[in-house]
């Protein structure tokens, strides 16, 4: 059976738009998403054949016809770059005999008692990723054509015509390189059922606003320790809510809220709120060591302040 659903579309600067969609009904009446629905969400809100730097929840639909995967290759059809965080922690060791960094967010206490023997060198072709990243990051993954980024602890991954070229731009040392490139090429933030403590962009907000990046070590692909970059806590990250509002756009596909940002201006308001009012990131707990150190600019790193 085939039944009609209102998708609400919210374009910045009050300009709505009803679209009506076509879902299948289920059981008890519960909307079905195909990937029909799908594609006329990613078309209301223009992202057909853009970057999209996707963070994304499959429960939040309701049920998807086929899942994951269905999710994916709606996005493959309509010609878009998926990019998805595909964190990985196995390989996370504690800091080299000397080697401390001050103001570092409390990387001490999150390795202490874990040794080299528990961790498992990195391996960049793997399409493992850590439990709660989600089954849509994970299609993407295992989708032939997916690019994974080289990074121990906070892989990059993308799919999509220009996955090898952003996903390139990812180093130990430049976890939000593919951040970067997508920024730089007018790419869009889309958040499919979650909010923007999920919104890993952010962090590369972050170091737009001056701050330095953690400090973390693993055990790369030779078995040598790896200086990495890392995030910060996204906790408070909810705050920036009021910030990028009027640059939002809207739509609900089955039972999940969309909500896009293009990326450059959603860069550039939340790194400018961060230089002007550095406590915004700070999440709830007033104990947080990662929080407390990013507000005052982050570890402190040769040669820089």
């Amino acid at each position: 059976m085939r039944g009609y659903r209102v998708l609400v579309n919210c374009t910045p600067m009050g300009n709505n738009r009803i679209l009506y969609g076509l879902a299948s009904m289920g059981r008890g009446s519960a909307l079905m998403v195909t990937k029909q629905d799908i594609i006329d969400g990613i078309r209301s809100l223009g992202l057909s054949s853009s970057i999209v730097c996707l963070h994304s929840s499959l429960k939040s639909f309701g049920h998807v016809e086929g899942g994951a995967d269905t999710v994916v290759q709606a996005f493959v059809q309509e010609g878009c770059t998926l990019v998805v965080p595909t964190f990985l922690f196995d390989s996370q060791v504690p800091a080299p005999a000397g080697r401390v960094v001050a103001r570092n967010g409390g990387e001490a206490e999150e390795t202490k008692g874990r040794s080299l023997q528990d961790a498992a060198s990195w391996n960049p072709s793997s399409k493992k990723i850590a439990a709660g990243m989600g089954a849509i990051p994970q299609a993407v993954l295992n989708t032939p054509g997916a690019v994974r980024g080289d990074h121990p602890l906070n892989s990059i991954s993308a799919l999509g015509p220009e996955a090898k070229e952003l996903i390139a731009a990812q180093e130990p040392l430049d976890v939000y390189g593919p951040y970067r490139r997508a920024y730089e090429r007018g790419g869009y933030l889309l958040l499919i059922g979650v909010d923007l403590t999920k919104a890993t962009p952010l962090h590369f907000s972050e170091q737009v606003a001056g701050r330095n990046s953690f400090r973390r070590w693993a055990l790369g692909e030779d078995g040598e320790i790896l200086e990495v970059e890392i995030g910060s806590c996204s906790n408070g990250f909810g705050k920036f809510d009021g910030v990028v509002a009027d640059i939002e756009a809207r739509v609900r596909v089955g039972e999940s809220l969309w909500r896009m940002f293009p990326l450059q201006e959603f860069i550039d308001r939340t790194s400018r709120e961060i230089v002007e009012n550095p406590q915004i990131t700070h999440c709830h707990r007033p104990t947080c060591l990662r929080c407390d150190d990013a507000v005052v600019g982050g570890p402190i790193l040769p040669g820089k302040h």
